[in-house]
Parts: C-alpha cells; sequence; structure tokens
C-alpha cells in the first residue's frame, strides 16, 4: 500500500486513527513497526511518528519491550479527561474571546462549516479530525502553550465515546451546533459566554454514572 511522501506520517496516523475508532483495531491489539512500514510501503520513521501522534492522542500505549498497543479506555477515564478537558478548554475559549480577531473567526467558521458538511455526509473521522481541528484553533488563538500541551493528551475521551454507545445522528448534530454558540461568544468577544459555552460542550460527551 503505497502512501505520497507528503506528510506520510499524518496520513498513516490518520488511517491508523480510522481503524482503531471502526474497530478494525480493537484494545489490547498489538501495531507492530515492521509489519506497519511492509504494509504502507515506507521506512520506520514516519510509522514511529505516527505512533507517537497516537500516542499523543491517548489512542494507544507505548512500552519498552512491549511496543505500542491499543488503548483500553473506561467510562470512569473517559469522565475523568473530559472533565479537565472542559476546564482547561473553557479557560482557553475565554481567553481566546478577549483577543480574537476577525480573521480568526473566519478560520472557525471555516471548519465549521466543515464540520457540518461531514455529519451530513456520515464522515464521522472527518467530522472528529474537524472538530479537533476547531478546538486546537481556538487554544492557538489563547495563545496558553500549556494548556496546548496538555490539551492533546486528553482527546482520547473524545474519540473513544464517539466509537461507544454515544453515536445517534442527532447527538452527532447537537454537538456541531453548539460549535456554532461557541464562535458566537467568541465574535462578540464575550469572555464569559465563551467560557460557559465551551465547557457544556466538552462535558456534553461525559457518560453516566451508571454506566460505570
Amino acid at each position: 500500500m503505497k502512501i505520497a511522501k507528503l506528510v506520510l506520517s499524518e496520513q498513516i496516523k490518520a488511517q491508523l486513527m480510522d481503524e482503531i475508532i471502526t474497530g478494525t483495531y480493537m484494545p489490547g491489539d498489538r501495531l507492530v513497526e515492521s509489519a506497519l512500514s511492509k504494509r504502507f510501503d515506507v521506512s520506520q520513521s514516519p510509522i514511529r511518528e505516527a505512533l507517537k501522534g497516537l500516542e499523543e492522542m491517548g489512542l494507544v500505549t507505548q512500552e519498552p519491550y512491549k511496543g505500542t498497543t491499543v488503548r483500553a479506555i473506561s467510562d470512569k477515564d473517559i469522565r475523568e479527561a473530559t472533565t479537565v478537558r472542559a476546564a482547561l478548554e473553557s479557560l482557553a475559549a475565554g481567553l481566546a474571546a478577549e483577543k480574537c480577531t476577525e480573521k480568526d473567526i473566519a478560520a472557525l467558521e471555516k471548519i465549521f462549516a466543515e464540520m457540518v458538511a461531514c455529519a451530513k455526509a456520515g464522515n464521522e473521522t472527518k467530522r472528529i479530525q474537524a472538530n479537533n481541528r476547531f478546538h486546537d484553533e481556538i487554544i492557538r488563538i489563547s495563545g496558553h502553550n500549556l494548556i496546548a500541551k496538555l490539551a492533546k493528551t486528553l482527546r482520547f475521551a473524545t474519540w473513544s465515546r464517539i466509537k461507544g454507545s454515544m453515536v445517534g445522528e442527532d447527538v452527532i448534530f447537537r454537538l456541531v451546533n453548539r460549535h456554532r454558540k461557541i464562535i458566537d461568544a467568541l465574535a462578540a468577544h464575550n469572555p464569559a459566554a465563551a467560557e460557559e459555552e465551551m465547557r457544556h460542550h466538552i462535558k456534553e460527551i461525559i457518560p453516566a454514572e451508571a454506566s460505570t
């Protein structure tokens, strides 16, 4: 399987991410560098980078002598990660509301339009990738480097919840439309509203206590 040399590691990461989400790879399955290198017809360097990216997203774990395995994630893991993520990203939204420009809002509008299109087309993988770009853009606007670093390690909660019982057309469109309210709060330069909308949006993916 050949892949264009442009941004090899990102393309490989996206492919593996899709396969983890759709269940091609299950929790506990190993992702072996040499086998993936042969499959994608590339050296092990971009494979290594792709696996590192998946680890940063929390989808896999890497251990010495054991290699890389798909992570098993519980509802408790999701609740804890999502609670922390809500606190971090609501702070970022508030900061972003104070300094965002028309250009920043235009960039968010473009990503939002892509999310809507993906939701209508039923393309969950691309919708969630667009969702991540949306959140990354707000964190970038906030200028808070530590939030940027920490938030990426908590993204597994989003992917894992989408993969589970949460999926449903009504839920997907509700999540997408929540971004509209976040953009409106940012465009109005209203930090309190931006924080509240972001917090509400992220907490929507917290599973109920009863499902533990």
